[in-house]
């Protein structure tokens, strides 16, 4: 559902459905579905919807400023997820991840640990057709503070002993990332079994200099998210992607363009056709 959903609508991440549980304040100059507003938003902001004119494709739900629900639907059929976030003081320590599928083929439960009040570790606790999982996740950063590698040991089964290493490498550039190597291998005696590896490589290139509205929500959120969608780790970056490139260790590559228009203060309000919108709410 994640690749479908990426390729039908080149929005993000995965999760479910709402009707009447929206408790967000749209900016009014924002819900102008056919052309780009004159007046926005002069002050704090955060990021609302993204739609695509006729279905909500991305809605997060904040409450006094603070995200609580993330939905995400697939452009194409009725499948969608719902991300749960729970906080202790300002600091998201909780998320639930889980489909509108039956059964799920996403239940995650995650986790979170900081050292120093960074992101250092989460762990998930995952249901899916009967099968309990457990994965481990060590965030490594830079020298310069900088994220640098997401590295999961995974339990299948039940089991005490790991079975799947996976790793994300960032590679940064002014604080964008361009470059992601995601690698997965098998892991036998608690250690990974570098015969078995195999590496996905996502670029992202052509950034603009504007804001990129996902920068308004906690980025640990999407951190987490980015271990389900390695494809939206650009969400992560300062500005917005002009282009991502996907090469698998079999096949071509694929690329995917990416363009935007603002308005006064540097925030896209929509994709460069203003097929896509981006609807923000007032802090």
């Amino acid at each position: 559902m994640k690749k479908k959903y990426f390729l039908s609508s080149l929005a993000a991440l995965a999760l479910g459905f709402v009707t009447s549980c929206d408790n967000t304040t749209e900016d009014p100059p924002n819900q102008n579905n056919n052309t780009i507003p004159s007046a926005t938003i002069s002050g704090p902001r955060i990021l609302s919807k993204v739609s695509n004119g006729t279905k909500d494709l991305e809605e997060y739900i904040t409450n006094g400023g603070m995200l609580s629900l993330v939905y995400v639907r697939d452009a194409g059929s009725a499948n969608a997820t719902v991300s749960t976030v729970t906080y202790a003081g300002s600091s998201v320590t909780q998320i639930k991840i889980q489909d509108n599928t039956n059964p799920h083929a996403t239940d995650n439960l995650y986790a979170l640990t900081y050292t120093g009040g960074k992101l250092s570790s989460f762990t998930m606790d995952q249901s899916i057709m009967g099968s309990a999982n457990h994965s481990d996740f060590t965030v490594y950063y830079d020298a310069g503070g900088s994220l640098y590698r997401i590295v999961e040991k995974k339990k299948v089964g039940g089991s005490s002993s790991y079975s799947f290493y996976n790793e994300m490498k960032f590679t940064y550039s002014a604080g964008n990332i361009v470059k992601l190597d995601y690698t997965r291998m098998m892991m036998s005696g608690g250690t990974p079994t570098a015969s078995t590896a195999s590496t996905t490589m996502y670029y992202f290139d052509n950034y603009d200099t504007k804001v990129n509205p996902y920068t308004t929500l906690p980025k640990e959120y999407f951190m987490v998210a980015s271990t389900l969608t390695q494809i939206n780790a650009h969400m992560l970056s300062i500005n917005n992607v002009g282009k991502i490139t996907m090469q698998s260790p079999s096949g071509p590559q694929m690329s995917y363009p990416k363009g935007y228009m603002y308005d006064s203060q540097n925030y896209p309000v929509s994709d460069v056709n203003q097929t896509i919108k981006y609807l923000y709410k007032p802090l």
